[in-house]
């Protein structure tokens, strides 16, 4: 019984410890620095404070009857951005190694993945809300462009 818990341990001293590790890193290292600024700002920030941080926007919109005004900044985002942990290139690489040997079989391949992005760049709308009178930052949304309703 003792050989057993100290087998549990070492397993997990030497696997489970720094694979646990290993993720909880991964998780942190997928939110942007920019969505991670953003989340900290949120009924702080000043849109002097944001201009400091992230430039001038893109666009400007002052909505008077709603009482705010929105900030959107327009980015094309890499492909690490989207996927900073790689999860997604090793798929796409496994996928091209695998259709070129079905090539050179004979039996197909070099068709395309339809569901594979590339390394096309994806753009995204930030889309920022101050209050008009506090002028402080009150929320903030991430957008593909396209959904953005100019």
């Amino acid at each position: 019984m003792t050989q057993t818990c100290q087998n549990v341990r070492l397993v997990y001293a030497w696997v489970l410890g720094p694979m646990a590790l290993f993720l909880t890193l991964s998780l942190a290292a997928c939110g942007s620095g920019r969505e991670s600024y953003l989340n900290g700002a949120l009924k702080e920030a000043t849109p002097q404070d944001v201009v400091e941080r992230l430039g001038e926007p893109w666009k400007k919109k002052t909505s008077a009857l709603r009482g705010e005004s929105k900030w959107i900044y327009r980015y094309a985002l890499t492909q690490d951005e989207l996927d900073p942990t790689g999860v997604n290139k090793l798929g796409r690489s496994v996928f091209k190694a695998t259709e070129g040997v079905t090539a050179m079989m004979g039996l197909g391949g070099g068709s395309g993945n339809p569901l594979d992005p590339g390394t096309k760049p994806h753009c995204y709308h930030y889309i920022l809300t101050f209050d008009d009178t506090t002028r402080i930052l009150q929320r903030w949304v991430r957008e593909a462009c396209a959904d953005t309703d100019l």
